[in-house]
């Protein structure tokens, strides 16, 4: 995988996610003409083989790979309930510019940042007249990604735990030197996902991150990768 410069700092108020696509396009697959009877036909009332139905055990993920979420669809609807409560604000998609990303570690942000465009996205929330805000970012990446990802955040002290058929990893204090009086707390969360559709991979890495100053970040990371399915138990 080739390695991505470092970009700027983020903002203090907007915290910033980042993500990596290894994956390459999807070629087109060809459709060949069936040799063979239908394994299974029923007879019409003129006598004409009407195919069987189709095999409905293959799920909509299977059809058409993983789905990446709209900022209003991200999180479940009990939390954007909850947001909304506390009477933050959703900018949509922050993903396009220097800031917005669910991380501080600039390593991580230059990883995101090369992630194609219709891979990623980066919700941002905030509270009005405050220095509370949260960024989750989803990318999708390559398996051999995910261990560049390990490599960042285990040097930049982040504690690992295996949760939701994946790796969880959490930071308590990711904006330890911004200030005394800022606190900011990360986490990371990485599982497959089934590739997308406009992938020629058959495995992918679904990356949640999200930077939330002021508050909790796993309960949004966690919250986020349930409700897509990805975190599983």
């Amino acid at each position: 995988m080739p390695l991505f410069p470092r970009v700027l700092p983020l903002g203090v108020l907007l915290a910033t996610v980042v993500g990596l696509s290894g994956c390459s396009a999807l070629e087109g697959l060809g459709i060949g003409q069936a040799t063979d009877a239908p394994a299974e036909e029923v007879v019409s009332d003129e006598g004409g083989a009407i195919p069987a139905a189709p095999d409905e055990t293959e799920t909509a993920a299977e059809a058409t790979g993983f789905v990446l979420p709209t900022c209003d669809t991200l999180y479940s609807a009990d939390l954007n309930a909850t947001l909304l409560e506390q009477v933050r604000v959703n900018m949509g998609d922050t993903s396009d510019g220097n800031y917005g990303y669910g991380t501080t570690n600039l390593e991580l942000v230059g990883l995101l940042k090369a992630v194609r465009g219709d891979l990623r996205i980066s919700c941002t929330w905030y509270l009005p007249a405050s220095e509370s805000g949260s960024v989750t970012s989803l990318a999708i990446i390559a398996p051999d990604v995910e261990a560049t990802i390990a490599g960042v955040l285990s040097e930049a002290g982040a504690v690992e735990s295996s949760a939701g058929g994946g790796t969880l990893w959490t930071i308590d204090d990711a904006a330890s030197g911004a200030s005394e009086d800022y606190i900011a707390t990360e986490a990371h969360f990485m599982a497959p996902v089934a590739c997308p559709a406009s992938l020629a991979e058959t495995s992918c890495i679904g990356w949640f991150s999200t930077t939330y100053s002021f508050g909790q970040a796993e309960n949004l990371t966690v919250d986020a990768a349930r409700n897509l399915g990805v975190y599983t138990n």
